[in-house]
């Protein structure tokens, strides 16, 4: 019985001590597509976008992308958009603080940039930037969107998310430790008579 607890004391200190195995950030830019209207002091999308392009982590992405319309002073914490199918699906990019917009004097042509963090399925949540052009060029009073986000672009990463594997093995050892602890302190089995 003696060997049995120091086995069980090893393995739970060497579960409990192993380090936490993290999910990989995302890489790479993600190119979309689609139909706005605008003003000087908010863009409203209309219908799905498409994804035009993708590299890095975004390989393979595809499908109809849900674009969240936001006035600019009113964007921190908006969800720009969804990707809902495709390698990856879902990612979401949610702006992080305050958005820098301008509308060129020349072309009318809308530019807004800012910060967030990109979700992907299997990976880290990670920093990254847009950059959206919005065109006055079609017709019936909408304009043409394009814009990129890129991952990591600000220089950081976000919050480091454990792998559902590591915390399964964390939680493995804290239980044999909860186990030994409760076997150490149930009574010893003798009966006192007084």
């Amino acid at each position: 019985m003696r060997k049995t607890s120091i086995s069980l004391i090893a393995m739970a200190a060497a579960l409990t001590v192993a380090p936490i195995a993290m999910a990989d950030p995302i890489t790479g830019t993600l190119g979309i597509g689609g139909t706005d209207t605008f003003s000087a002091t908010s863009i409203s999308f209309t219908g799905n976008g498409t994804v035009l392009s993708g590299n890095g982590t975004f390989t393979g992405a595809s499908g109809p992308v849900t674009m969240t319309g936001f006035t600019f002073t009113d964007s921190n914490n908006v969800e720009l958009f969804d990707v809902t199918s495709g390698t990856g699906a879902p990612i979401t990019f949610t702006i992080d603080g305050a958005v820098s917009s301008s509308v060129s004097s020349t072309t009318g042509d809308l530019t807004l940039t800012g910060n967030g963090v990109l979700t992907e399925a299997g990976f880290a949540p990670t920093d990254g930037t847009f950059n959206l052009t919005s065109s006055t060029t079609s017709a019936g009073g909408l304009s043409s969107t394009t814009f990129s986000v890129t991952a990591g672009a600000t220089g950081s990463t976000g919050p480091v998310v454990p792998e559902p594997s590591s915390l399964v093995f964390l939680g493995t050892g804290l239980f044999a430790l909860a186990l030994f602890a409760f076997r150490k302190a149930r009574p010893s089995g003798l009966i006192l008579h007084s």
